[in-house]
């Protein structure tokens, strides 16, 4: 196996020092302009990489950021990896990922590995069940935690470190609000989340804005997924003799509820109303476009990867409003049903 480029080579085949390869590379003035693209330019035709564990022990400083997540298959988990991967890229980051699935126990063989490896910080979407305790070794409760941890889309109480979510409980009731305008016979909320502080707080919101406007809505819990939407909505409408409202926690289940009113010959925001929550980029493109609750991804991974990179960033919880993405699958008020 050849030997890997190193600093060395680069100085020998520009005609300089290995100190002012170094500082080239580091992007620092000291080096002409003239001087340090030929460093680049010998760089890249040597293929050098850069040694970030020798570089670590330099600087004292990991370029390494653990990402812990909760859930791939759900698209929306996908997007706030990308803003917090382009905000820890415009630092000179990396992200070492790691996938819970849902297990404490994975997610507690994902942070000991982070340790290992010296990760410089830790961004972590909780799993479902998480405690406090179960992230004592990055959040010791007497001596110095090993790199700063952040908590964003879910949060923990008793946890004392940064956290960045969106407003959950207003995203509720936001659903609850347009669905009131619509005039339904029967409300209905699926909920998905698994009894995380996400959809604990959206069912709060939405129960909240519908039992104070006399609404007792039925409530009904799941996987957050297409098969669970289109199972709840194709009984539920079956048993249904008026136009019906359903809230979903997530777009996944909404688009199931889609589906299934398709195949019953209904269609939404005529025949019965969808709202969803996340606003994923599919919701734009069902048939019809769903409405739902937008949700700022780039806001909460980038102020998350932000935080984590900061070392006076405070131990506060920040909720990112959200918004009503209104379009067709939620009735207006002088909507008629079909009468087949």
């Amino acid at each position: 196996m050849s030997r890997r480029a190193n600093l060395r080579d680069i100085a020998d085949a520009v005609g300089v020092s290995v100190s002012a390869v170094s500082l080239a590379l580091r992007g620092e003035a000291r080096v002409s302009e003239e001087t340090a693209e030929r460093i680049r330019a010998a760089a890249k035709r040597l293929g050098y990489v850069p040694n970030r564990a020798a570089s670590a022990l330099r600087t004292q400083r990991s370029d390494i950021v653990a990402v812990c997540l909760n859930d791939l298959s759900n698209p929306i988990f996908n997007e706030f990896l990308t803003h917090i991967e382009d905000e820890l890229q415009q630092s000179g980051r990396m992200p070492y990922l790691g996938v819970s699935r849902e297990d404490p126990e994975r997610q507690a063989r994902f942070l000991e590995a982070a340790i290992s490896q010296g990760a410089g910080g830790l961004l972590i979407c909780p799993a479902r069940g998480t405690t406090p305790e179960d992230l004592r070794v990055v959040l010791p409760t007497t001596g110095r935690a090993p790199f700063p941890t952040v908590l964003f889309s879910r949060s923990l109480e008793d946890v004392a470190c940064p956290q960045f979510g969106n407003d959950d409980f207003a995203a509720g009731q936001l659903m609850a609000e347009r669905l009131l305008a619509g005039a339904h016979e029967t409300y209905h909320w699926l909920g998905g989340g698994h009894d995380s502080s996400t959809a604990r707080a959206r069912e709060a919101g939405f129960r909240n804005v519908m039992e104070r406007a006399g609404h007792v809505p039925g409530i009904h819990h799941g996987p957050t997924s297409r098969a669970f939407g289109h199972a709840t909505a194709a009984r539920l409408l079956r048993e249904s003799s008026g136009p019906v409202g359903f809230a979903c926690f997530s777009d996944l289940i909404a688009f199931g509820v889609l589906a299934a009113a398709a195949q019953a010959g209904l269609r939404a925001g005529r025949d019965l109303s969808v709202i969803g929550c996340d606003d994923m980029e599919e919701a734009r493109f069902s048939v019809p476009p769903l409405t739902s609750i937008w949700i700022d991804k780039s806001a909460i991974g980038r102020l998350a990867a932000r935080s984590v990179l900061d070392p006076e960033a405070e131990a506060v919880t920040r909720r990112i409003a959200p918004r009503l993405a209104d379009r067709a699958t939620v009735r207006s008020p002088s909507a008629t049903p079909s009468a087949g």
